[in-house]
């Protein structure tokens, strides 16, 4: 008996030491994913619906690939989050709430319908904010214009209480980038006659997106006054970094100068 249980577990070690072998081929040619917000390791992150992008969310806290660019960003530009500054949030993702209030900051969470997938306290619409002139230091907009009725006057009132010297950074899905749509990806597509769910979905990429943007978001931005000094911290991380985090190399973060 003991010697057919020393076969036995023989037979377990060689078999675990030839899994491990396959394992170690397989992460050359794989490497593991990471999360920087919450710590995860495995081998792939999850896709979403309509994102042309295989692996965008974290199976372990749900960021989206955007999330995770954005917290290596603020990570790496810890002036941001200096004692007393001011914060200005809009559409508050839940795994940013410890990394905002854990600093000595002036933060303010806000959207439209607060609750709505996010933490906001206060309800504030992004067209008309309710702060004075030069009020703030920091604003993070990620993936909301699309779905403000006038994203024009909605990037002048982030320019409008913004301080001189301050940052805004700015995200929404591109055509060629998040969605993968038949136009040309230079130019946003916006046309009244898309207004409904299924409409929009067809030509936007979402069923509650007002428009789809081109490349020429950049203008909006500049018309508004902003100067954009980057766009493409993403890029500059290098391929094993976008990898590892499973991040798009092509996407843009708009860091906004007043």
């Amino acid at each position: 008996m003991e010697e057919l249980l020393k076969k036995s577990n023989e037979k377990l070690i060689q078999e675990n030491r030839k899994l491990r072998e396959k394992l170690n081929q397989y992460e050359k040619v794989y490497p593991p994913k990471e999360c920087p917000i919450c710590g995860y390791k495995g081998i792939e992150f999850l896709p979403f619906s309509n994102i042309i992008h295989k692996e965008v969310m974290c199976p372990a806290c749900y960021s989206h690939d955007r999330h995770r660019a954005l917290w290596l960003y603020i990570k790496e530009n810890k002036e941001f989050l200096k004692d007393g500054n001011r914060i200005l949030h809009f559409a508050p993702e839940i795994i940013f709430k410890d990394l905002f209030t854990s600093n000595d900051v002036e933060y303010h969470a806000v959207d439209l319908n607060p609750g709505l997938y996010t933490f906001a306290d206060e309800i504030v619409d992004i067209q008309d904010i309710p702060y004075e002139d030069n009020y703030f230091d920091f604003i993070l907009c990620s993936h909301v214009l699309e779905h403000v009725p006038d994203d024009n006057k909605a990037l002048s009132e982030l320019y409008r209480v913004l301080k001189p010297g301050g940052t805004a950074l700015i995200l929404v899905p591109l055509n060629g980038v998040s969605y993968n749509l038949p136009y040309d990806e230079s130019k946003t597509v916006e046309n009244d006659e898309y207004n409904t769910p299924e409409l929009r979905k067809k030509h936007y990429g979402q069923h509650d997106h007002l428009r789809l943007y081109g490349s020429d978001f950049k203008d909006r931005i500049l018309n508004s006054g902003f100067e954009i000094e980057s766009t493409d911290f993403i890029k500059n991380l290098g391929l094993e970094t976008i990898e590892r985090y499973a991040l798009v190399r092509n996407d843009k973060i708009f860091e906004c100068k007043k």
